[in-house]
């Protein structure tokens, strides 16, 4: 029973990981659509949401290896392919590490105002 909870918390995570992720995407793509936003921070936000992304695909994909356990790694099942693109697509897409310096680049010059939300005013 303590193996099946354990299973049942790893896609919790996984669900809570693509939840978070896919609102804050179109919350970005939003601000995009209505062009209120300056690009500098649609720049910065468009990073953040990309870096927290590839960061969340990174962990769902390691506790899916984790639930198929040595299975994982056999090409007979998706999992196996979804982690090599997973990996591969991380860095074609621009590293982790990119996306920092943009988000820390515009910290730094306009401090945390990039974070903020729109308000409906």
């Amino acid at each position: 029973m303590a193996d099946f909870q354990l299973i049942q918390g790893m896609l919790a995570d996984c669900a809570v990981d693509i939840a978070v992720n896919r609102a804050y995407t179109h919350q970005v793509a939003w601000e995009v659509d209505e062009g209120r936003t300056d690009r500098k921070t649609l720049h910065a936000k468009a990073a953040i949401a990309k870096l927290a992304a590839s960061e969340a695909s990174g962990r769902v994909i390691d506790r899916c290896l984790q639930i198929f356990g040595g299975r994982g790694y056999d090409r007979s099942y998706p999992v196996e392919r979804l982690y090599r693109e997973l990996r591969v697509d991380r860095i074609w897409e621009g590293t982790s590490e990119i996306q920092r310096l943009i988000i820390a680049g515009e910290l730094v010059k306009r401090g945390t105002g990039v974070l903020h939300m729109p308000s409906s005013v």
